[in-house]
């Protein structure tokens, strides 16, 4: 999995998005570090993959990659991610990936006008 970002973007800017691609360059989606705190060194983490390549890894694939660039090419301390309780997939590829629970909001997003929990997953990178 090669992550690329747009020429001149920067995690500087408050927000990065990495589009993915797979070896022979078709793209997958993208993974975005979002909501970067440069004091506290950490940035939120959003990932997002194209229906036809659901389920085949890829989402996995993404979410070390990303891990991988981040532990060489930024100097955050963690990556974190807001999950929808319902959504058994991505806190599958999370931990995976070695992030952990760290914390539940209790009715944090509306889905089908109800409120839901959403999960928090970090990952320590150094």
């Amino acid at each position: 999995m090669t992550l690329k970002a747009q020429q001149g973007d920067t995690l500087s800017s408050g927000k990065l998005t990495l589009y993915a691609f797979t070896p022979d360059d078709r793209p997958v989606g993208c993974v975005e570090l979002y909501n970067y705190d440069p004091i506290n060194r950490r940035a939120a983490v959003g990932i997002v993959v194209s229906n036809e390549y659901r389920h085949q890894g890829h989402g996995s694939a993404m979410i070390q990659a990303l891990s991988d660039f981040c532990r060489q090419n930024t100097s955050l301390h963690q990556i974190y991610a807001d999950i929808a309780a319902t959504n058994a997939p991505s806190i599958h590829i999370f931990q995976k990936a070695g992030y952990i629970h760290c914390a539940t909001l209790t009715d944090w997003v509306v889905r089908s006008d109800k409120f839901i929990d959403t999960y928090r997953y970090q990952l320590i990178l150094e």
